[in-house]
């Protein structure tokens, strides 16, 4: 009885310590919010639709695809680049990501920065 408790425990402790993933099938959606520059408060429209394969597409108030990229998500930390098709800019984004409200809070940045840009607030939609 003691080997199967022990068993039990072992078992428990070690699912317990796996590292928490969000799947990104549950990330992927729609997100809409603002950006500010250096300093500002975020006032700025900013939309995306990141997909469950690990890209994304940035879209302007008429939902026309303005950029492309890709992202990633461990945990609550969100990553992404994604390059303007008019100009060719490369743009990345750092944040903390929240599941319970589908929030996403960070900095964005010219890359290789992800913070020399300003902040950014996003919220699934």
């Amino acid at each position: 009885m003691k080997s199967i408790i022990v068993a039990v425990l072992l078992v428990t402790t070690i699912v317990s310590c796996k590292k928490d993933k969000t799947s990104s099938s549950s990330f992927a959606g729609i997100y809409q919010g603002k950006w500010g520059d250096v300093n500002q408060t975020p006032t700025g429209f900013i939309k995306f639709d990141f997909k469950s394969n690990g890209t994304l597409t940035r879209l302007n108030e008429q939902g026309q695809i303005i950029a492309n990229g890709t992202w990633q998500l461990s945990g609550i930390n969100f990553e992404c680049s994604y390059t303007h098709t008019s100009n060719g800019q490369v743009h990345k984004i750092a944040g903390l990501y929240t599941d319970f409200d589908g929030a996403i809070m960070g900095t964005w940045g010219y890359s290789p920065s992800k913070t020399n840009g300003g902040t950014i607030e996003l919220e699934k939609q």
